[in-house]
């Protein structure tokens, strides 16, 4: 007897699956969809905050270019708010000054009267380098104290090194750095004490700004080692008879990276925060003393630049580490929507 064939319910379908280079596409568009809000969250903050303040930028502006003198006239207070728009309503100028940057028009600096992408390029450089100095040597020498810390949980090692970040991370970072000038400049003179160019005056501030900043990488990768030690599939890999150095490097560092992975992204969004002290402390022009000075004449215009080029690196740099997650700890490509490693 021949055998009727009945068709498969429409629930035991297989739906099917999207290539991983669409699912990746539409992934990274989506970690970029909030990136775009990051960066416009933080720009309207941003200039709610200084126009709140109850100062007037304009009278700073003529006070500081008279030297104190008593500032300008009535007259000149009101021809340069109306040339920086500053006599429109608040919303206007919100409106007005979102409009500019969407064009990539950062305005004119009001206390230099240079446009600001001219005024952040004259010090951007020094920034950067010091920040890519302070992160080379931050990075590695947390991965190294973290390594050696935890290789063995109940070691010497471990016991003496455990509580070495959280000394390193209560020294206030200006006393540091006042503390290196004394050593390396004024008693050993290896190095300029302020001002320098060069590889000699980059040492001791990328120092200065690298140890805050492993301090912190530190204790969190030691404290993710010593939890996956404990895991159970550490103990079903050593009783398997592999060497502990294999364990350790290929298995235990591995799962443990994601935290130190995280941290390292923040840290690198916000390493502006640090070089707002270091390139005070050692006479540095750069973006941290910038921001600084332009809070203290209420620049608008050059704050506002500063707080979102920090925040496109901010959401560049944690896209990168969550396109990295899949890679270090295959579990999460499904949390991250597929993202292949």
């Amino acid at each position: 007897m021949a055998k009727t064939l009945h068709p498969a319910p429409p629930g035991n379908t297989t739906p099917k699956r999207l290539p991983a280079s669409r699912t990746t596409a539409a992934y990274v568009l989506r970690r970029c969809g909030y990136g775009v809000v990051v960066v416009f969250s933080v720009y309207t903050l941003s200039f709610f905050l200084l126009y709140a303040l109850p100062s007037d930028p304009v009278a700073l502006m003529l006070e500081r270019r008279s030297a104190g003198a008593g500032g300008g006239t009535a007259e000149q207070v009101a021809a340069l708010r109306a040339q920086y728009g500053l006599d429109q309503p608040l919303f206007v100028r919100y409106l007005d000054t979102l409009g500019q940057l969407l064009r990539w028009d950062l305005g004119t600096s009001f206390q230099s009267g240079k446009p600001v992408p001219e005024v952040l390029a004259a010090v951007a450089p020094n920034t950067i380098s010091l920040a890519a100095g302070g992160l080379a040597l931050a990075v590695p020498l947390s991965l190294a104290l973290a390594l050696a810390t935890s290789w063995r949980r109940d070691g010497f090692l471990h016991r003496t090194l455990v509580n070495v970040p959280a000394l390193i991370a209560s020294i206030p970072a200006f006393w540091l750095g006042l503390l290196l000038v004394q050593l390396f400049s004024f008693t050993l003179g290896w190095v300029p004490s302020a001002g320098g160019t060069g590889l000699s005056g980059l040492v001791l501030p990328a120092v200065a700004l690298a140890f805050p900043v492993s301090a912190s990488l530190t204790a969190v990768l030691v404290r993710s080692l010593d939890d996956v030690q404990q895991a159970a599939f550490v103990e079903l890999l050593r009783a398997r008879g592999l060497p502990w150095g294999r364990v350790y490097l290929a298995h235990v560092v591995r799962n443990a990276l994601l935290p130190f992975v995280t941290l390292a992204g923040l840290t690198v969004g916000g390493v502006l925060v640090g070089t707002v002290i270091t390139e005070t402390v050692f006479a540095r022009a750069g973006l941290g003393r910038l921001l600084a000075s332009s809070v203290e004449t209420q620049d608008a215009p050059v704050i506002l630049a500063i707080a979102v080029l920090a925040a496109l690196v901010f959401a560049a740099v944690n896209l990168a580490v969550d396109l990295l997650y899949p890679v270090l700890d295959p579990r999460t490509r499904h949390r991250s929507g597929g993202v292949p490693a």
